[in-house]
């Protein structure tokens, strides 16, 4: 099987915005040593600052489970509890065409 992608988009509750990018920020250091990352990368929206987009890409299905395993995922599954409006995780695989 190819390489799997996840899109993560998360809304931010604006009072909770500063302290959520250091949670990000910490998961991203953390996912990008993993053995299974290829890439993991935070983007902001520039039309609503108050949104972010996850972009990962990851070497298979069994490194994804690992991930969502990992410390560091879990406590960042806690930290965001409340702080968050809403959370949409796609996981996608490039096409032959």
């Amino acid at each position: 099987m190819s390489e799997l992608k996840i899109i993560a988009t998360i809304v931010a509750k604006l009072e909770f915005q500063k302290e959520l990018e250091n949670v990000f920020y910490t998961l991203v250091d953390a996912s990008r040593k993993e053995a299974g990352n290829i890439s993991y990368d935070l983007h902001q929206d520039i039309n609503n600052p108050l949104k972010y987009i996850i972009l990962e890409v990851w070497k298979s299905q069994d490194a994804i489970d690992e991930h969502n395993e990992s410390i560091h995922f879990k406590s960042f599954v806690s930290l965001i509890k409340g702080k968050i409006d809403s959370l949409t995780v796609d996981v996608v695989t490039k096409t032959k065409a």
